[in-house]
């Protein structure tokens, strides 16, 4: 019973689009979001390249604060999240997470050090619109327990996890 009860709830979550769909960036409804992503200066706000080997997911059920969302994981994991005007898709909202060499404790379990970077023009991710955020999780003395830095502050440090990968 327990398991039929499972399968059931499994099948309603994947119908329901409640859970990102893998995709391949040939995806035709990729297409708009694409031109959104190309139509802001992304580098400008520390947002690196999206590589096109990349592995992509889609959340197309739009939910209060957007409307479509991109999950993509290469070098970096980001997502990317769109509001929906007539047939095309407006760039809202991007976060990038770059993720260390070390580890630390949580209570939830062992973590790896991450920085993280989010602008949106919209409130997405719980975060002040229009200002770039830029956040460090881990047990850096360089980085632990700092506010508002700077990506002058964490690219040195992002420059050198990738010197030791």
């Amino acid at each position: 019973m327990h398991r039929l009860l499972l399968t059931a709830l499994v099948f309603v979550i994947v119908a329901c689009d409640f859970v990102p769909e893998k995709v391949t960036w040939g995806d035709p409804r990729l297409v708009p979001m694409l031109k959104a992503i190309e139509a802001v200066d992304r580098s400008s706000l520390g947002f690196t390249p999206i590589q096109p080997n990349a592995t992509v997911s889609l959340e197309s059920r739009p939910r209060a604060q957007y409307d479509a969302m991109l999950h993509i994981y290469g070098d970096t994991s980001r997502t990317i999240a769109f509001r929906k005007i007539g047939n095309e898709y407006k760039w809202i909202s991007e976060q990038e997470a770059y993720t260390g060499p070390k580890t630390y404790e949580t209570p939830d379990g062992t973590l790896r050090e991450q920085i993280v970077i989010t602008f949106g023009t919209e409130s997405v991710s719980g975060h002040e619109p229009n200002k770039l955020h830029v956040e460090y999780w881990g047990e850096d003395p360089r980085l632990v327990g700092r506010r508002n830095l700077t990506l002058k502050q964490v690219f040195p440090i992002i420059e050198e996890w990738k010197s030791r990968k």
